[in-house]
């Protein structure tokens, strides 16, 4: 397993690439928001755009690399050598389902359409776009999970880099197709779908290359393989469970349709803000996490195991916690920079600053949830993620229907940050049953050292950004970017600052690593 340094220096690793990747990914929404604003064509695309996503996400993300990771590193240390073959036959097998996925995606369109966004029928036309955008993107399901398969494989044998980089160009074919396509009169919405397909491809081609050199054996049967089975096993409980946060998705997705035009659009580039920062450092963490997590729950004293979970809870809580106050007090201005050009106006940014304020609240639990889950999976436990993820589900559809009535769309969000703390308290008391009584307890002189250095920062933010020098729409996007660049480096100063005064031992851990790693070089 990677020593704690090691995965540090791992997760940097995939965070500069992850960094590269949010940049091109605000390009992209920047892009977007240019060409359709906030409009009902808008609501369309992103709605199409998250249907086949939804599926990736099932499969790409959650329940392939939990199950798959954890079996390579079983067949590599049991028949050194033969994890290339056993990976080979999980991609063909994986194809073959694929293949159906995709047709089935096509054929029944108008039906998940109806599911995620039955309110579009309420806007002429909405609706109908909506199924065509949707079919014109289910291929991307095939190409993006079988780049995810590549992922993992090239997780499981410490190669992460390559893997955080193939965003880029997912986010760069989206922005290139806009811009070259629509002079072209094609419609914005479908240079965008064109620019999806071909990003999925290079996701995919761009990772072939070094699988193979690493052992891949692309092709082979799965028929018969006693590790595909047990894998595809393991999988089915894992579908389920990460299912069960894309229904979380439907009923969001549903219920904003309802409110009307542009409300889907406001909190989905609302969330896409606040994934900036989980999918940077957070993510990246989580990604170099799960090789150890596998290996040392093979072993029989699970005191190692223990520590490496809370050293990832610690550090997703340094880097998530003054995020969250952050995008608390910035959320207007970072909107504002991003997106207010071209056809996204002045009541776009305030009502996706809205959001962006009550999904800040769940940044930290919806980080850990991932780790956890991990943890739970690393010891072959699908049942318990699964378990708790139903609970949230029911608590989630009553707090989203319930404050969606009262707050709009920003109900929404506070609905979904509720969620990820309902999810992230259940099982973190769950696994403290399953390893020691003091499980955790070292959080809690952590959590007090980073509410301090946060506290420090959020008045640094007041201070300047509100009472010296308040923010003004009307500048210009250099002298706006300017100012946000000085604000929250100021507060990024003022919160490592605060760290080291009170002695915080995550600010060594994160920076120290990637320090000496500098210096041997």
């Amino acid at each position: 397993p990677l020593s704690g340094a090691a995965v540090v220096r791992s997760a940097w690793g995939i965070t500069l690439w992850t960094f590269v990747s949010r940049i091109t990914g605000v390009l992209r929404d920047a892009t977007i928001a240019r060409f359709l604003g906030a409009s009902a064509a808008s609501d369309a695309f992103w709605t199409a755009f998250r249907i086949p996503n939804a599926f990736r996400a099932i499969l790409g993300e959650g329940g392939l690399p939990g199950a798959f990771v954890p079996m390579a590193k079983k067949v590599a240390r049991e028949r050194p050598g033969q994890e290339g073959l056993y990976a080979g036959r999980m991609f063909t097998g994986l194809l073959a389902v694929l293949v159906v996925v995709v047709a089935l995606g096509v054929v029944f369109a108008p039906a998940l359409v109806t599911v995620f966004a039955s309110g579009f029928r309420s806007t002429p036309g909405k609706f109908e776009l909506t199924v065509f955008l949707t079919r014109l993107l289910f291929p991307y399901i095939l190409l993006v999970s079988l780049a995810s398969l590549l992922e993992s494989y090239l997780n499981s044998k410490g190669r992460f880099q390559l893997a955080a980089a193939t965003p880029v160009a997912l986010n760069l074919s989206i922005v290139l197709a806009a811009y070259a396509l629509a002079p072209l009169s094609v419609p914005v919405p479908v240079a965008l779908c064109i620019g999806v397909i071909a990003g999925g491809l290079a996701q995919l081609l761009m990772q072939a290359p070094l699988a193979r050199k690493l052992g891949f054996v692309f092709g082979g049967s799965p028929a018969g393989d006693p590790e595909v089975a047990r894998t595809a096993l393991q999988i089915a409980p894992r579908l389920y469970g990460y299912g069960i946060g894309q229904i979380n998705f439907l009923i969001s997705s549903r219920t904003l349709s309802s409110l009307g035009d542009a409300f889907i659009t406001y909190n989905f580039n609302a969330f896409r803000v606040v994934d900036l920062v989980q999918g940077g450092f957070v993510v990246s963490m989580t990604k170099a996490l799960l090789p150890s997590l596998s290996e040392q729950a093979l072993d029989e004293d699970k005191t190692a195991f223990e520590k490496t979970i809370l050293f990832g809870l610690r550090l997703v809580a340094f880097a998530t916690v003054p995020a969250t106050l952050g995008l608390m007090l910035l959320g207007g201005p970072v909107i504002d920079v991003i997106f207010r050009r071209g056809e996204f106006g002045v009541d776009a940014v305030r009502q996706t600053a809205h959001a962006v304020f009550f999904f800040a609240i769940g940044l930290f639990a919806s980080s850990a949830v991932k780790i956890l889950t991990q943890a739970f999976f690393a010891l072959h436990d699908t049942k318990t993620p699964v378990f708790v993820a139903t609970f949230d589900l029911v608590a989630f559809w009553i707090l989203c229907v319930t404050l969606a009535g009262s707050m709009s769309h920003a109900g929404v969000a506070l609905a979904t940050a509720a969620g990820f703390w309902i999810n992230f308290l259940v099982l973190f008391v769950l696994l403290k049953r399953r390893v020691s009584k003091g499980f955790g307890r070292t959080l809690l002189p952590c959590f007090a050292r980073l509410f301090g250095a946060t506290l420090a920062m959020g008045v640094f933010v007041v201070a300047l950004g509100e009472k010296f020098l308040p923010y003004r729409p009307a500048w210009s996007l250099v002298v706006r970017i300017g100012w946000l660049g000085v604000v929250i480096g100021g507060a990024a100063a003022v919160f490592v600052g605060a760290a080291w005064m009170l002695r915080a031992p995550e600010l060594e851990e994160t920076f120290g690593a990637l320090l000496r790693r500098r210096r041997k070089a």
